[in-house]
């Protein structure tokens, strides 16, 4: 698939960058943009943000214009990246900024429709009922091929893999869960579209990432869907976006925890992962251990060092976590 080769470079990319090897990222960078045209605004992107850590910037910002001339743009956050800091003070990028505002109001006022890739064990298709896991993305959330790809091994544990895609649009190539109205009727259709395969109604599972992470324990509080138990990895303290971010607040948003205080968890199951570095790690962990109060069967695994990401061996910390969340019901093979 096109996809695993995207993120295969994307891999790369991300490994040099974070080992300070600019050069060989950008080299990487472009050859993904060769191969992979349709992710134009992930390695356009990159290697804007490339070029200006290496002190190109009037390349960077000749990048970033003609990626707009093939209508491609980012949200002001994603532009806010301290990469565009160098070229941030220039006339043309306050050009580009504007660009991206109005290429983003355009796309925002076409209808958008909610999308789902489901993945099916090996051995699917025996006369038994399945676990199923439900998988929500985080902010920016790339195409279900992608958003899904840490959550690939749960295939082999047996289980049925969902990635909605929601319907409202938050960058050229990405879709985010900002709204709790429109996000309550995605989850809603792609649960509707689970109907025709064979679920185990007590062994559905709903998880994510950041924004994805807090969405899934919205989910099974409120029960959007007839489901009990998540898993949420590096869960933000929101679902709709809180002004300041979270390095800058000593609690939880309190939209979230007025959603925690007044839910009843008896009879939930939920398990968190999360890194001690994370900056959503201190609101979570009070949000944690009020879901706890409220009656919820949980668990936190918190990931010494460990920043806003997925952690190393994630599949295996994803196995324990619904080894834990499926107690009584489906068991996962080893």
């Amino acid at each position: 698939m096109a996809s695993t080769g995207f993120l295969d470079y994307r891999n790369r990319v991300f490994r040099y960058y974070k080992e300070s090897r600019y050069r060989e990222a950008l080299e990487v960078a472009h050859d993904a943009a060769k191969k992979f045209p349709d992710y134009d605004a992930q390695t356009s992107f990159w290697i804007a943000c490339l070029e200006s850590r290496l002190g190109h910037h009037a390349e960077a910002i000749l990048t970033l214009q003609d990626s707009i001339k093939r209508k491609v743009w980012w949200p002001a956050e994603v532009l806010r990246d301290t990469d565009l800091d160098p070229i941030r003070g220039r006339p043309e990028f306050k050009t580009l900024e504007t660009e991206c505002n109005s290429l983003q109001r355009e796309q925002m006022n076409q209808k958008t429709s909610p999308d789902l890739m489901v993945r099916l064990p090996p051995g699917y298709g025996e006369g038994k009922d399945w676990p199923a896991l439900m998988v929500f993305h985080q902010r920016y959330g790339e195409r279900p091929e992608l958003s899904a790809a840490p959550w690939l091994p749960v295939l082999s544990m047996g289980m049925i893999l969902a990635v909605p895609w929601s319907s409202q649009v938050y960058a050229h190539d990405g879709r985010s869960w900002d709204s709790l109205k429109v996000s309550e009727k995605d989850v809603q259709w792609a649960f509707s579209n689970l109907k025709d395969y064979r679920l185990g109604s007590k062994n559905l599972v709903v998880a994510g990432f950041s924004q994805g992470g807090a969405l899934s324990i919205y989910t099974v509080l409120q029960r959007i869907v007839p489901v009990r138990a998540f898993v949420a990895v590096a869960p933000s303290d929101w679902i709709i976006p809180e002004e300041k971010p979270a390095t800058e607040r000593q609690l939880p948003s309190e939209d979230f925890l007025s959603i925690v205080e007044a839910s009843d968890c008896r009879g939930l199951r939920g398990s968190i992962i999360i890194g001690d570095k994370d900056p959503f790690f201190p609101k979570i962990e009070q949000l944690y251990e009020l879901l706890v109060e409220k009656g919820l069967d949980g668990r936190m695994q918190v990931e010494t060092g460990l920043g806003h990401e997925y952690p190393e061996k994630f599949e295996d910390k994803l196995r324990t976590a619904l080894d834990f969340v499926l107690e009584n019901g489906a068991k996962m093979p080893v």
